[in-house]
């Protein structure tokens, strides 16, 4: 399940051999540093933390500017010449016992996806604020006719004097969208190595410069 973090740029299209029309939506991950890499033996399980986009220190509040610094304590203390920048982003990752070669300090970049068929992208979609039924839970109107008096409303929620009171979760008007959603299996159409851009088939949650998970699909037979 090892991946990279990344920004949606937008969508687009292209055009296959036999001249059929692709649409894909282009990615640009990475390159992400490796600041964390956790096993089984010390912490249960596999994984690593990576960090994406440089930010300057003069913008870090002190939660993160404390973790910086024990990092690069670690590093010094490893004998390791090795300094890690601040990131603006930092994200956890499992991964497989085959991958604990990772090393703390290196970059990993697009070319992770190389033989990679299908990747699972995790991301928030656009965000649409207070909404009603109709919009958000797609449910159907009333006649739009003078006479109807009822046309987008929620309809009926009154219960009898037992229960006497709404059960929770019932289908109504509120928050719609800003949420975390992943699309499984996107193909992975084409791989630009020296801009560190994805091309995959099909649509990726959130708008543009959203920032997105990709991983290796965990359903798709190809890619065990």
């Amino acid at each position: 399940m090892m991946g990279l973090i990344g920004r949606k740029i937008g969508m687009t299209e292209i055009f296959d051999e036999s001249g059929k029309q692709i649409p894909v939506t282009v990615i640009r991950v990475g390159p992400c540093t490796v600041l964390e890499v956790k096993n089984k033996d010390t912490h249960g399980y596999n994984a690593i933390k990576l960090g994406f986009e440089e930010l300057k220190e003069k913008k870090l509040n002190s939660p993160k500017r404390g973790y910086f610094d024990s990092l690069n304590i670690k590093l010094k203390e490893q004998n390791k010449d090795i300094n890690i920048a601040p990131k603006a982003i930092v994200r956890e990752f499992r991964i497989n016992d085959n991958e604990l070669s990772i090393e703390v300090g290196q970059d990993l970049d697009v070319s992770i996806f190389e033989n990679i068929k299908y990747v699972d992208i995790v991301g928030k979609s656009k965000g649409r604020g207070f909404t009603g039924m109709v919009k958000r839970f797609n449910a159907k109107r009333g006649k739009m006719t003078h006479g109807s008096k009822f046309h987008r409303g929620l309809g009926g929620t009154a219960m009898r004097e037992q229960p006497g009171r709404v059960y929770p979760f019932k289908k109504m008007p509120g928050h719609y969208g800003n949420e975390q959603v992943t699309v499984q299996n996107l193909e992975v159409v084409k791989l630009i190595k020296d801009e560190n851009i994805i091309l995959v088939k099909g649509a990726v949650p959130g708008g543009k410069n959203n920032l997105v998970l990709v991983k290796k699909s965990i359903k798709k037979i190809e890619n065990k």
